[in-house]
Protein backbone atom coordinates (compact mmCIF):
# COMPACT_ATOMS: atom_id res chain seq x y z
CA UNK A 1 0.00 0.00 0.00
CA UNK A 2 2.77 2.42 0.92
CA UNK A 3 4.55 1.81 -2.40
CA UNK A 4 1.32 2.32 -4.35
CA UNK A 5 0.55 5.48 -2.37
CA UNK A 6 4.01 6.86 -3.09
CA UNK A 7 3.51 6.29 -6.83
CA UNK A 8 0.08 7.98 -6.78
CA UNK A 9 1.44 10.99 -4.89
CA UNK A 10 4.43 11.21 -7.24
CA UNK A 11 2.08 11.20 -10.25
CA UNK A 12 0.06 14.10 -8.82
CA UNK A 13 3.21 16.02 -7.83
CA UNK A 14 4.81 15.81 -11.29
CA UNK A 15 1.79 15.73 -13.64
CA UNK A 16 -0.92 17.62 -11.75
CA UNK A 17 0.91 19.84 -9.22
CA UNK A 18 -2.11 22.14 -8.76
CA UNK A 19 -3.87 19.23 -7.01
CA UNK A 20 -0.96 18.45 -4.69
CA UNK A 21 -2.20 20.12 -1.52
CA UNK A 22 -3.97 19.51 1.78
CA UNK A 23 -6.33 22.21 3.07
CA UNK A 24 -7.83 22.47 6.53
CA UNK A 25 -11.30 21.66 5.20
CA UNK A 26 -9.93 18.38 3.77
CA UNK A 27 -8.18 17.14 6.91
CA UNK A 28 -11.06 15.41 8.74
CA UNK A 29 -12.29 13.65 5.61
CA UNK A 30 -8.73 12.56 4.76
CA UNK A 31 -8.18 11.16 8.26
CA UNK A 32 -11.49 9.28 8.04
CA UNK A 33 -10.54 7.81 4.65
CA UNK A 34 -7.06 6.79 5.83
CA UNK A 35 -8.23 5.21 9.11
CA UNK A 36 -11.42 3.59 7.80
CA UNK A 37 -10.52 2.51 4.26
CA UNK A 38 -6.77 2.23 4.64
CA UNK A 39 -6.46 0.51 8.00
CA UNK A 40 -9.56 -0.58 9.95
CA UNK A 41 -11.44 -2.30 7.11
CA UNK A 42 -8.54 -4.48 5.94
CA UNK A 43 -6.98 -5.13 9.35
CA UNK A 44 -10.12 -5.95 11.34
CA UNK A 45 -11.64 -7.97 8.51
CA UNK A 46 -8.52 -10.12 8.13
CA UNK A 47 -8.24 -10.73 11.88
CA UNK A 48 -11.95 -11.39 12.35
CA UNK A 49 -12.10 -13.87 9.47
CA UNK A 50 -9.16 -15.78 10.92
CA UNK A 51 -10.99 -16.20 14.24
CA UNK A 52 -14.55 -17.06 13.22
CA UNK A 53 -16.42 -19.28 10.75
CA UNK A 54 -17.32 -18.08 7.27
CA UNK A 55 -21.07 -18.27 7.93
CA UNK A 56 -20.87 -15.61 10.60
CA UNK A 57 -18.66 -13.43 8.42
CA UNK A 58 -21.14 -13.68 5.52
CA UNK A 59 -24.02 -12.78 7.80
CA UNK A 60 -22.32 -9.84 9.51
CA UNK A 61 -20.90 -8.35 6.31
CA UNK A 62 -24.35 -8.63 4.77
CA UNK A 63 -25.40 -5.76 7.00
CA UNK A 64 -23.02 -3.30 5.32
CA UNK A 65 -25.50 -2.19 2.59
CA UNK A 66 -28.06 -1.45 5.29
CA UNK A 67 -25.46 0.59 7.19
CA UNK A 68 -24.67 2.30 3.88
CA UNK A 69 -28.36 3.10 3.32
CA UNK A 70 -28.44 4.83 6.73
CA UNK A 71 -25.20 6.75 6.14
CA UNK A 72 -26.22 7.68 2.60
CA UNK A 73 -29.48 9.12 3.91
CA UNK A 74 -27.79 11.00 6.77
CA UNK A 75 -24.86 12.46 4.81
CA UNK A 76 -26.12 12.75 1.21
CA UNK A 77 -29.93 12.54 1.50
CA UNK A 78 -29.89 9.48 -0.76
CA UNK A 79 -33.41 8.11 -1.10
CA UNK A 80 -34.08 4.38 -0.64
CA UNK A 81 -37.09 3.48 -2.78
CA UNK A 82 -39.20 0.32 -2.59
CA UNK A 83 -37.34 -1.29 -5.50
CA UNK A 84 -33.99 -0.59 -3.86
CA UNK A 85 -35.14 -2.30 -0.68
CA UNK A 86 -36.36 -5.23 -2.77
CA UNK A 87 -32.96 -5.48 -4.45
CA UNK A 88 -31.17 -5.41 -1.09
CA UNK A 89 -33.54 -8.04 0.30
CA UNK A 90 -32.93 -10.38 -2.64
CA UNK A 91 -29.17 -9.94 -2.19
CA UNK A 92 -29.47 -10.66 1.53
CA UNK A 93 -31.47 -13.83 0.84
CA UNK A 94 -28.83 -14.81 -1.71
CA UNK A 95 -26.29 -15.42 1.05
CA UNK A 96 -28.54 -17.81 2.97
CA UNK A 97 -27.43 -20.89 0.90
CA UNK A 98 -23.77 -20.11 1.68
CA UNK A 99 -24.52 -19.52 5.35
CA UNK A 100 -26.53 -22.74 5.61
CA UNK A 101 -23.81 -24.68 3.81
CA UNK A 102 -21.18 -23.46 6.28
CA UNK A 103 -23.34 -24.01 9.33
CA UNK A 104 -23.66 -27.69 8.42
CA UNK A 105 -19.89 -28.15 8.36
CA UNK A 106 -18.67 -25.79 11.08
CA UNK A 107 -19.21 -25.81 14.80
CA UNK A 108 -20.65 -22.50 15.96
CA UNK A 109 -18.86 -21.04 18.95
CA UNK A 110 -19.71 -17.81 20.68
CA UNK A 111 -16.72 -15.66 19.89
CA UNK A 112 -17.84 -12.08 20.39
CA UNK A 113 -14.64 -10.12 19.76
CA UNK A 114 -13.90 -11.40 16.20
CA UNK A 115 -17.55 -10.91 15.24
CA UNK A 116 -17.43 -7.37 16.59
CA UNK A 117 -14.23 -6.79 14.60
CA UNK A 118 -15.98 -7.86 11.37
CA UNK A 119 -18.98 -5.63 12.15
CA UNK A 120 -16.67 -2.66 12.80
CA UNK A 121 -14.80 -3.47 9.56
CA UNK A 122 -18.11 -3.42 7.64
CA UNK A 123 -19.06 -0.09 9.21
CA UNK A 124 -15.58 1.35 8.58
CA UNK A 125 -15.78 0.32 4.94
CA UNK A 126 -19.02 2.25 4.52
CA UNK A 127 -17.74 5.25 6.47
CA UNK A 128 -14.63 5.29 4.27
CA UNK A 129 -16.83 5.41 1.16
CA UNK A 130 -18.84 8.28 2.67
CA UNK A 131 -15.69 10.24 3.57
CA UNK A 132 -14.15 9.71 0.13
CA UNK A 133 -17.34 10.82 -1.60
CA UNK A 134 -17.55 13.98 0.52
CA UNK A 135 -13.88 14.67 -0.17
CA UNK A 136 -13.99 14.22 -3.94
CA UNK A 137 -17.53 15.22 -4.90
CA UNK A 138 -18.28 18.02 -2.44
CA UNK A 139 -14.80 19.34 -1.63
CA UNK A 140 -13.52 18.79 -5.20
CA UNK A 141 -10.39 17.01 -4.05
CA UNK A 142 -8.23 15.06 -6.50
CA UNK A 143 -9.16 11.36 -6.47
CA UNK A 144 -5.59 10.21 -7.14
CA UNK A 145 -4.28 12.52 -4.41
CA UNK A 146 -6.85 11.16 -1.94
CA UNK A 147 -6.00 7.57 -2.85
CA UNK A 148 -2.29 8.31 -2.62
CA UNK A 149 -2.64 9.63 0.93
CA UNK A 150 -4.97 6.75 1.85
CA UNK A 151 -2.53 4.12 0.61
CA UNK A 152 0.63 5.79 1.88
CA UNK A 153 -0.48 6.49 5.43
CA UNK A 154 -2.78 3.45 5.65
CA UNK A 155 0.18 1.28 4.66
CA UNK A 156 2.45 2.92 7.22
CA UNK A 157 -0.10 2.41 9.99
CA UNK A 158 -0.62 -1.22 8.97
CA UNK A 159 3.11 -1.97 8.85
CA UNK A 160 3.67 -0.26 12.21
CA UNK A 161 0.85 -2.26 13.77
CA UNK A 162 2.22 -5.48 12.29
CA UNK A 163 5.70 -4.80 13.63
CA UNK A 164 4.28 -4.21 17.10
CA UNK A 165 1.83 -7.13 17.25
CA UNK A 166 3.46 -9.83 15.09
CA UNK A 167 6.79 -11.49 14.50
CA UNK A 168 7.65 -10.97 10.84
CA UNK A 169 10.23 -13.26 9.24
CA UNK A 170 11.74 -10.72 6.86
CA UNK A 171 14.49 -13.09 5.78
CA UNK A 172 12.02 -15.73 4.57
CA UNK A 173 9.89 -13.11 2.86
CA UNK A 174 12.80 -11.53 0.98
CA UNK A 175 14.11 -14.98 0.00
CA UNK A 176 10.85 -15.85 -1.77
CA UNK A 177 11.42 -15.51 -5.55
CA UNK A 178 7.74 -14.92 -6.36
CA UNK A 179 7.77 -11.79 -4.17
CA UNK A 180 9.64 -9.85 -6.85
CA UNK A 181 6.95 -10.27 -9.49
CA UNK A 182 3.86 -10.61 -7.29
CA UNK A 183 4.56 -7.37 -5.40
CA UNK A 184 4.77 -5.14 -8.52
CA UNK A 185 1.74 -6.93 -9.98
CA UNK A 186 -0.25 -6.39 -6.78
CA UNK A 187 0.76 -2.73 -6.57
CA UNK A 188 -0.23 -2.14 -10.20
CA UNK A 189 -3.56 -3.98 -10.14
CA UNK A 190 -4.71 -3.05 -6.65
CA UNK A 191 -3.22 0.33 -5.80
CA UNK A 192 -2.87 2.00 -9.19
CA UNK A 193 -5.83 0.57 -11.11
CA UNK A 194 -8.46 -0.82 -8.72
CA UNK A 195 -8.39 1.94 -6.09
CA UNK A 196 -8.65 4.71 -8.68
CA UNK A 197 -11.37 2.99 -10.70
CA UNK A 198 -13.23 2.38 -7.45
CA UNK A 199 -12.89 6.07 -6.67
CA UNK A 200 -14.54 6.98 -9.98
CA UNK A 201 -17.50 4.73 -9.13
CA UNK A 202 -17.84 6.39 -5.72
CA UNK A 203 -18.41 9.74 -7.44
CA UNK A 204 -21.10 8.34 -9.76
CA UNK A 205 -23.17 5.94 -7.68
CA UNK A 206 -24.83 5.92 -4.28
CA UNK A 207 -23.01 4.79 -1.15
CA UNK A 208 -25.46 1.90 -0.76
CA UNK A 209 -24.91 0.60 -4.30
CA UNK A 210 -21.12 0.76 -3.91
CA UNK A 211 -21.36 -1.14 -0.62
CA UNK A 212 -23.72 -3.70 -2.18
CA UNK A 213 -21.28 -4.18 -5.06
CA UNK A 214 -18.55 -5.20 -2.60
CA UNK A 215 -20.21 -8.62 -2.38
CA UNK A 216 -19.15 -9.39 -5.94
CA UNK A 217 -15.60 -9.68 -4.62
CA UNK A 218 -16.52 -12.83 -2.70
CA UNK A 219 -17.85 -14.49 -5.84
CA UNK A 220 -14.99 -13.29 -8.02
CA UNK A 221 -12.41 -14.77 -5.63
CA UNK A 222 -14.28 -18.07 -5.54
CA UNK A 223 -14.54 -18.15 -9.35
CA UNK A 224 -10.84 -17.37 -9.85
CA UNK A 225 -9.95 -20.05 -7.29
CA UNK A 226 -12.04 -22.53 -9.29
CA UNK A 227 -10.57 -21.41 -12.64
CA UNK A 228 -6.89 -21.21 -11.72
CA UNK A 229 -6.38 -23.20 -8.52
CA UNK A 230 -8.78 -26.08 -9.07
CA UNK A 231 -10.84 -25.24 -5.98
CA UNK A 232 -14.29 -26.80 -5.70
CA UNK A 233 -17.38 -24.59 -5.88
CA UNK A 234 -20.57 -25.92 -4.31
CA UNK A 235 -24.06 -25.65 -5.78
CA UNK A 236 -24.87 -23.25 -2.94
CA UNK A 237 -22.33 -20.84 -4.39
CA UNK A 238 -24.07 -20.70 -7.77
CA UNK A 239 -27.50 -20.25 -6.18
CA UNK A 240 -26.13 -17.42 -4.03
CA UNK A 241 -24.39 -15.83 -7.03
CA UNK A 242 -27.58 -15.79 -9.13
CA UNK A 243 -29.68 -14.30 -6.31
CA UNK A 244 -27.14 -11.61 -5.46
CA UNK A 245 -26.79 -10.76 -9.18
CA UNK A 246 -30.58 -10.39 -9.48
CA UNK A 247 -30.67 -8.22 -6.37
CA UNK A 248 -27.90 -5.99 -7.72
CA UNK A 249 -29.68 -5.71 -11.08
CA UNK A 250 -32.94 -4.62 -9.43
CA UNK A 251 -31.06 -2.10 -7.27
CA UNK A 252 -29.02 -0.76 -10.20
CA UNK A 253 -32.06 -0.31 -12.47
CA UNK A 254 -33.78 1.72 -9.79
CA UNK A 255 -30.66 3.81 -9.17
CA UNK A 256 -30.35 4.42 -12.92
CA UNK A 257 -34.01 5.54 -13.00
CA UNK A 258 -33.42 7.92 -10.10
CA UNK A 259 -30.35 9.41 -11.78
CA UNK A 260 -32.27 9.91 -15.05
CA UNK A 261 -35.15 11.61 -13.24
CA UNK A 262 -32.72 13.83 -11.33
CA UNK A 263 -30.98 14.80 -14.57
CA UNK A 264 -34.32 15.72 -16.17
CA UNK A 265 -35.29 17.71 -13.08
CA UNK A 266 -31.98 19.59 -13.11
CA UNK A 267 -32.36 20.33 -16.83
CA UNK A 268 -35.89 21.68 -16.41
CA UNK A 269 -34.72 23.77 -13.47
CA UNK A 270 -31.84 25.13 -15.54
CA UNK A 271 -34.15 26.07 -18.45
CA UNK A 272 -36.46 27.96 -16.10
Amino acid sequence: MTIGGTLCLAYVYFFNPSSFYIKKKNVLALIAVIICSGFLTNGLEAWGLSQTIAAKAYFIYNFSPFIAALFGFLFFHEKMTRNKWIGLAIGFVGFIPLIYNDLRSDNILINTLPELAILVAAGAMVLGIVAKKKLVVFQHYSMIMANGLLLFFGGLISVSTGLYTETIAWGSILATPSLYWLLPLNVTLTCLIAYNMYGILVTRYSVTFISFSEFLGIFLVAFLGWAFLGETISNAFWVAFVLVAIGMYVFYKEELRQRTMQSLFDEVKRLK
